[in-house]
């Protein structure tokens, strides 16, 4: 089976934590150097927006502190309180950044601010331009270095920081731009750079915070890891379905996932347990997941129950060809005959849960008057099942 993707092992793990430190240390040494650079010209040219420019790189230096933390941390294996280990701490990390980053957005503009109202002209030097002309070179560099770690290790909270970096690189910019204009045309607009300049930044922050709190509440699993996932299993000898796979995200490279898989009633339980256990085995080694199978039993030699499965797939298909189905089976008894089944509804399926068990329902009783449902409806990972008769809910 062709296989692209590969969760990171524990001892690529460690290397990861070991780049994490390495980028730290040197976002450190950059940071502290342009502080003590920019605050000694802004104090000395009196621009209000160069002193909040040096103030930003101090905020850097700290913010990279907290990265360099969280790559200690991120990196613990799990223990007793922490069973699944503590990489989310990174996601953490990253929101610490974004506040950082929202902070001094606020307070480089409630400084511009002040600075329009009261304006003075500053002291224009060519050590001045070349200030920030290093700065934004120095920044540039640092950027793409930062994106490249990222992108090799799979860091939100590096990329976040780089994100910063080009922050700083476009203020810097910004203010570049402001101090030459006001020299040319003798204008005092210092203040209005800064107010652009914080706008941004805040922008910045926020689309960190966003994009942080995405991973913290949990997203889509990877498209590309769940469908070679679903590759691996259903190419196995024995099994005839799978449904409900959830990946967990506990943090970068470590996962958890769950899934049903079909197999066949009338095989002997060891046998579909043992082949349940390599699937497992499998994963474990071709994606460094922990995967946790459950079994379910499907009667293959069922006339009846094949004939009913057929009708109501090709009822939903009629509703809509997106939806599918899955654990189906009959049970009869003397008074009724009962259909039990999963619905996997697709999120673009504008019909609510009640609508489509009702319609199902009558398109069932059309042809079985007596017949009973049991509809569990998969969507979104939220999962409920109903007695179409009684219309008690039952939700997992």
């Amino acid at each position: 089976m062709s296989n692209t993707f590969k969760v990171q092992s524990t001892t690529s793990t460690n290397m990861r934590a070991q780049i994490g430190v390495k980028v730290s240390i040197v976002g450190l040494a950059i940071n502290l150097s342009l502080f003590v650079l920019k605050i000694l010209v802004g104090f000395l040219s009196g621009s209000i927006a160069m002193v909040a420019d040096a103030v930003n790189n101090l905020s850097d230096f700290a913010s990279t502190i907290i990265v360099l933390i969280s790559f200690k941390i991120s990196s613990r294996p799990a223990d007793h309180e922490h069973p699944f280990g503590h990489a989310r701490f990174e996601y953490i990390a990253s929101a610490i950044v974004a506040m950082f980053i929202l902070f001094l957005g606020f307070e480089l503009g409630k400084s511009s601010i002040k600075k329009i109202i009261n304006p003075n002209f500053i002291s224009v030097s060519w050590f001045l331009y070349g200030t920030l002309i290093f700065s934004i070179l120095v920044k540039t560099v640092l950027y793409y270095y930062y994106m490249q770690q990222s992108k090799k290790i799979d860091s939100i909270v590096i990329k976040a920081t780089a994100k910063d970096s080009l922050s700083d690189v476009i203020v810097n910019l910004g203010l570049l731009i402001a101090i030459f204009l006001g020299k040319i045309f003798s204008l005092a607009i210092d203040g209005y750079a800064g107010i652009l300049m914080s706008i941004f930044i805040v922008y910045s922050g926020i689309s960190i915070l966003r994009q942080t709190a995405d991973h913290i509440l949990g997203q889509r699993p990877d498209r590309h890891l769940k469908q070679l996932i679903k590759q691996l299993i259903l190419e196995k000898p024995g099994v005839y379905g799978l449904h409900d796979l959830i990946i967990h995200d506990y943090g970068v490279d470590n996962y958890f996932a769950t899934a049903h898989v079909e197999v066949d009633a009338a095989q002997d339980i060891m046998d579909s347990h043992d082949i349940l256990d390599q699937i497992e085995r499998e994963v474990a080694v071709q994606f460094n997941i922990n995967l946790v199978l459950h079994m379910d039993p499907i009667d293959l030699n069922n006339p009846e129950q094949n004939r009913w499965g057929v009708l109501v797939e090709k009822l939903v298909h009629s509703i809509d060809p997106g939806i599918s189905i899955h654990d189906f089976r009959v049970q009869k008894t003397d008074q009724q005959l009962q259909l039990i089944f999963d619905l996997k509804v697709p999120d673009d399926q504008a019909r609510s849960n009640e609508e489509l068990r009702a319609e199902i329902d009558r398109s069932v009783r059309k042809i079985e008057s007596d017949a009973k449902c049991w509809i569990t409806i998969d969507r979104n990972y939220a999962t409920e099942t109903v007695d179409l008769i009684t219309g008690d809910v039952q939700q997992s």
